[in-house]
């Protein structure tokens, strides 16, 4: 399988380098250029705001990990959490697995500071508010996007009909919850084999299921305290688009409404080409087409996109050097 497998990357990497020259040859090697040299040393402020996003995420995941007896005290110290955070990213983007890397990465990370249980619980509920967040930027910049772009009114009106189901789906989630259905405990096999174990005890799966569960009975205090970290990772992730478009050519006129949109954007195609390495071409391909929509210019977008591909680079970078580490 091995031999398969890296043919598949090298054919994946190829049409991504392939898409990647082909849009920056439509809008102009000297357009692009120009934008990337004039962000300058202000990229470290982008590291930055990446590394702040990734930092938030920690945080979150830190506030999950406290036992329901004690909400305030965790065993899994912040620089420990952060840096399994980078090391899962790198992987993530380094591998197709996507999230079939980076999640489990996280487990084996902490594994010193903390049990398995509790760790498979939490980076499940963390993920859980990431999601609800991340549903919540994407059907927001889907509307604001209908707004801007001119579509026809047939569409804006789908657009408000999938925001109104997204709602309503939220909610039945929600109270279909609150019943706790077993899920874990009915496919344990299945469990066990994504755990790569021989076996997993029962009770270590119904104890992560009630860790999950409990979320529910979580303060509003708690709540809203993982819920803000994960907001904040979302403002620093438009404040890192706004601050690119401003420093490009031309983009002095650049709007956080303009960041949100592009941002949403890149979020969704994050998702959606997770399985793709680095997601290779088409960045800065879905970047440019959303930036040209909203009137900036496909290459604001294009440059946006590489930019902060590079700034990914940098922190995968930290992340496998922390994967090093003994």
């Amino acid at each position: 399988m091995r031999p398969k497998f890296s043919l598949l990357n090298l054919l994946v990497a190829a049409i991504g380098v392939g898409l990647l020259v082909f849009t920056i040859r439509q809008v102009g090697w000297s357009e692009v250029v120009s934008g990337v040299t004039s962000v300058g040393w202000w990229f470290l402020l982008v590291v930055i705001l990446g590394a702040t996003r990734m930092a938030c995420r920690a945080r979150a995941w830190v506030l999950c990990t406290s036992a329901p007896e004690h909400p305030s005290t965790s065993a899994l110290r912040f620089r420990d959490a952060f840096g399994a955070m980078l090391v899962a990213d790198a992987l993530g983007n380094l591998t197709p697995l996507g999230l079939l890397a980076s999640e489990p990465t996280k487990i084996v990370m902490t594994r010193a500071r903390i049990s398995t249980v509790t760790s498979v619980a939490s980076v499940t509920i963390e993920n859980a508010f990431y999601t609800a967040s991340v549903l919540v930027v994407l059907l927001t910049g889907t509307w604001f996007f209908f707004q801007r772009a001119g579509v026809p009114p047939a569409l804006e009106q789908i657009a408000e009909v999938i925001v109104i189901a997204s709602a309503v789906a939220g909610v039945v989630a929600l109270w279909l919850a609150r019943s706790q259905p077993a899920v874990l405990s009915r496919f344990a096999p299945l469990v066990t084999k994504l755990a790569g174990r021989t076996a997993v005890p029962a009770d270590a799966i119904r104890e992560v299921e009630s860790r999950i569960y409990g979320v529910l009975g979580w303060p509003i205090s708690r709540l809203a305290h993982v819920a803000a970290w994960e907001a904040t990772f979302h403002v620093a992730a438009v404040a890192e688009v706004w601050l690119v478009l401003r420093l490009l050519p031309g983009g002095g006129d650049a709007t956080l409404v303009d960041a949100f949109l592009l941002e949403s954007a890149g979020r969704f195609v994050t998702i959606a080409f997770k399985f793709i390495p680095y997601r290779l071409g088409i960045d800065e391909a879905g970047s440019g087409a959303v930036a040209q929509a909203i009137g900036m210019g496909p290459a604001a977008g294009v440059t946006l996109a590489l930019v902060r591909r590079l700034r990914i680079l940098v922190l995968n970078a930290a992340g496998l050097v922390r994967l090093a580490r003994p």
